[in-house]
């Protein structure tokens, strides 16, 4: 029933190597934090000596600016906080926070000496911010927006038809281009990587048709808890005479079956703080933190229900229960476990052999019509 020989690799046990990739939301909270920041960078600029004396900057309107930027970061703020699984609300948060930085930075430069203010480098962080978001599309139409209020602005500041102010213009534009798009080709292709990288990794550890993590995962995830001397509770599960809902119903109706499980299975563990896996075939295994009795009977109580109301067909399962706290030898544990689900099969199938070897009988049984059926 259990194949107590699995090997392992041991590198696939150790955790991913540290990545500076960020999903969006994450990315978004770095982009956040770095605002205040900017704003910190900008009062200074504009309020505290000696740049106030070297640099020329327009400190009537500037405090609007300021109060505005602060007030938009601390409505973004909560609003991230809150979309962080809302993905809709999340994408709209990202392109507002786009559209904000481009104007705050346009703003901030025509107070401080336009084409020649000291925030023109944020420039590539504007171009970068896009790129993540909208990739070859967002750094082209970044770079030209930007680049076409840099000019404005600098026909509107100074007379870009000497030399000083049209050299500036000029080479900052050319480098911000240069720099935009090898920075944008660069985050493009490490974004792509590493999205690839995810998608091997989720096919290596996820079974494609319970959408739980598999028999690998499974392993890697148990062994890695026994060896920092986790307590946990171990469940070793096992749909009953599953052959004949194939034979009766067919293996699309089989796979239904094993879907909506995986489903179930992932509703209980989620809301125990647990994980469940595919162990193989119709076999399952949840991995449950340590908990008194009488919440492993609810826990049991409510799987049980859950199970028989499933659909297309209502199932019985068996299930072997073992603890940590009795061996932390792994396959002793498995062994343990797998023996249990061999009691509670062998005494009539249905129910769960506890670690007490004490057996669970779900309150209300699969009825004689839903055994038929199954049968």
């Amino acid at each position: 029933m259990v194949n107590l020989n699995y090997i392992i690799n041991d590198e696939s046990m150790k955790l991913m190597k540290f990545s500076l990739y960020l999903n969006d939301y994450e990315t978004e909270k770095l982009f956040s934090t770095l605002r205040w920041l900017f704003v910190l960078i900008a009062t200074i600029i504009f309020y505290i000596p000696p740049f106030t004396t070297y640099i020329t900057t327009n400190k009537t309107v500037f405090p609007y600016l300021l109060v505005s930027g602060i007030l938009y970061m601390l409505v973004t703020q909560l609003a991230l906080f809150r979309a962080r699984e809302d993905k809709q609300n999340l994408q709209f948060i990202l392109k507002a926070g786009i559209v904000f930085d481009f104007l705050a930075l346009i703003w901030l430069m025509f107070l401080s000496e336009g084409i020649h203010s000291p925030l023109y480098p944020i420039s590539i962080l504007f171009v970068m911010h896009a790129t993540i978001y909208w990739r070859t599309k967002g750094a082209l139409i970044s770079l030209t927006v930007f680049s076409i209020a840099y000019f404005v602005m600098g026909v509107v500041t100074v007379d870009v038809m000497k030399f000083h102010h049209y050299f500036t213009l000029t080479s900052n534009l050319f480098f911000l281009w240069i720099i935009g798009l090898f920075g944008a080709l660069i985050m493009l292709r490490e974004r792509a990587q590493y999205v690839q990288k995810e998608a091997y990794h989720h096919l290596a550890h996820k079974d494609y048709l319970s959408g739980l993590y598999n028999h690998r995962s499974f392993q890697e995830r148990f062994r890695r808890r026994l060896e920092n001397n986790e307590l946990f509770i171990l469940f070793l599960g096992d749909i009953d005479d599953f052959k004949k809902v194939n034979d009766e119903y067919g293996h699309l109706t089989g796979d239904e079956v094993i879907r909506k499980t995986g489903e179930v299975f992932l509703f209980h563990a989620e809301a125990y703080n647990g994980q469940a896996f595919r162990y193989g075939g119709e076999e399952f295994v949840f991995i449950l933190p340590a908990m008194e009795d009488r919440i492993i009977q609810k826990f049991l109580h409510e799987l049980y229900d859950h199970l028989k109301n499933l659909e297309p067909v209502p199932i019985s399962m068996s299930f072997g229960q073992s603890q940590s706290s009795e061996t932390f030898e792994p396959e002793k544990l498995i062994a343990l476990a797998d023996h249990r689900l061999y009691v509670a099969k062998k005494t009539g199938k249905g129910r769960s052999c506890l670690t007490s070897d004490h057996l669970f009988i779900p309150v209300v049984p699969i009825d004689n019509h839903e055994k038929e059926a199954i049968r």
